[in-house]
């Protein structure tokens, strides 16, 4: 039966690849089906009339003429949905709202889920394993025992509407034939208590012969730890040892995988989604194994792209080119309509399959006399600094601040294997490697246009605390940049109160 199974699963997979793997040119006839799918499904919607699609006549038509919105222009759509009121934003009965857990620091927002968006989420992990399945040799994605820590999979009910988180509502719909691979169970994901959920899921992962992992990172560092500490072994493999492909969400897998790598004892495999609450907009197409991650387009979802030069000007998928960035928005069958995401992608590549790469978000970054550091040059000088030092740094933020009215770098780094003693030549080290990654930054330091970073060292202990206590949020993820002192004194008066003394803006 198992064979059966595998050979039936390769089978589908090899045909999910195809459908993911595609060149610009091929993007471009998807995005016209996409559009005339999306467009004859909102007939008779609010947000159909709102918008006049029934004047968009193609895909290059809508991505010109319907202007890009953020959530605020859709609450009032929302608010009328989760109020009742039908064919608001699609024709048929939102299943979910789903809350998010991002980084903005504001309440959740809700978005509307209905049977067709649930299930354009629930194609992007099939996606993911198509290209697993085409990339990991012998690989048996529907026989190999799985960990799988998702958030709370339970949703609650507030006047006959359902909420919850978009990965504990997909962890709840795991299909039939993946289910008695799949651990821990959804009874034990459902545990509030982190020690006790700890407890009852190694209790129940340990015995198993496992071979996939997937979550967020940060919290499947959490669980190898806790199964260490547990069994007694220095390294996962002595406990799993066929374990060799890790698929993560929510953050870049750089700056974890060679912790992820240090506590399995060897390389593993690596494969991303790009997805939001909001929606899936990615499928990681390569093994991250030894590079950075790179996605191909969602094939069922509507892009839409706005230079990042010229707010005003918004192209379709044929028009943007390889190198260049943009802002990326997105349509999908829940009614958000050209939507905007606020991330920033580069496109690495058009042909044979069309690929990007994911650079942070708008307004983020860092920009004290001009020099505008990326938020992907602050992460790489943190993997820099990994290796330069030989530490391993957990997190760290990065905000603007001032010493004797000069501009500088304030860096807290969440380290147990530094102490403050090391700070000053940890702030050496990050001033060499970030005037190596951005030039412009080199330059203001030698005109002392921008003074030495300041460096704070922080316990991890912190840190830990802080996730294990947000581990139901869904995608829950932290801040890294800042855009100034208030805004980061904010936060940290918010979720680490007893640090803002010596972790407050200078």
């Amino acid at each position: 039966m198992k064979a059966i199974k595998r050979i039936v699963s390769k089978r589908i997979l090899k045909n999910k690849y195809k459908k993911v793997a595609l060149s610009q040119s091929e993007l471009v006839a998807v995005q016209r089906k996409n559009f005339e799918v999306l467009k004859s499904s909102l007939v008779g919607t609010e947000i159909f009339e709102d918008l006049g699609l029934n004047n968009i006549e193609s895909y290059e038509d809508f991505v010109t003429k319907i202007a890009v919105r953020g959530y605020d222009e859709f609450k009032p759509y929302v608010d009328s949905l989760i109020n009742g009121q039908k064919k608001v934003m699609f024709n048929n009965n939102p299943l979910y709202f789903g809350l998010t857990s991002g980084t903005s620091g504001k309440d959740s927002k809700k978005i509307p889920y209905n049977r067709q968006m649930i299930a354009t989420f629930k194609e992007s992990q099939q996606l993911l394993a198509s290209v697993v399945n085409e990339l990991v040799e012998g690989i048996d994605l529907v026989n190999s025992p799985r960990l799988t820590y998702g958030s709370n999979p339970e949703t609650y009910e507030l006047n006959g509407v359902s909420y919850g988180y978009i990965s504990g509502i997909l962890s709840s719909q795991t299909p039939y034939a993946l289910k008695k691979v799949t651990f821990p169970t959804n009874d034990i994901l459902a545990i509030e208590n982190w020690d006790k959920k700890l407890e009852k899921l190694t209790e129940q992962v340990i015995p198993q012969d496992i071979r996939v992992a997937s979550g967020i990172p940060s919290y499947l560092i959490s669980i190898f730890e806790y199964v260490l500490a547990k069994t007694g072994k220095n390294e996962i493999k002595e406990v799993w040892p066929n374990l060799d492909t890790v698929i993560y969400g929510a953050t870049p897998i750089d700056q974890y995988r060679d912790k992820l790598n240090a506590l399995v004892g060897k390389k593993l495999n690596y494969f991303g989604i790009y997805a939001s609450t909001e929606a899936p907009l990615g499928v990681g197409i390569n093994n991250a194994r030894d590079e950075k991650q790179v996605y191909a387009f969602h094939p069922d979802m509507i892009f839409s792209f706005t230079d990042i030069d010229d707010l005003s000007s918004t192209m379709g998928i044929g028009e943007i080119a390889e190198g260049k960035s943009y802002y990326v928005n997105t349509s999908g069958p829940n009614g958000l309509i050209n939507y905007t995401m606020k991330d920033i992608i580069r496109i690495k590549s058009v042909s044979p399959i069309m690929t990007f790469e994911v650079l942070g978000r708008m307004g983020s970054g860092i920009n004290l006399a001009a020099e505008k550091t990326s938020d992907e040059q602050v992460l790489d000088s943190i993997l820099e600094l990994n290796k330069k030092l030989v530490v391993n740094v957990d997190h760290y933020f990065l905000c603007p601040s001032n010493v004797a009215g000069t501009p500088v770098y304030q860096w807290t780094i969440f380290s147990d294997e530094l102490t403050d003693k090391d700070e000053k030549s940890v702030a050496q080290a990050l001033d060499e490697i970030l005037a190596i990654k951005n030039p412009d930054y080199a330059d203001c330091r030698e005109d002392d246009i921008i003074a030495m970073p300041v460096v704070k060292i922080v316990s991890s202990l912190y840190l830990k605390d802080y996730f294990n206590a947000n581990k139901d949020r869904g995608q829950f993820k932290m801040k890294t940049v800042f855009p100034c002192p208030e805004t980061f004194n904010g936060f940290i008066s918010q979720t680490f109160p007893e640090l803002l003394p010596s972790l407050g803006g200078l």
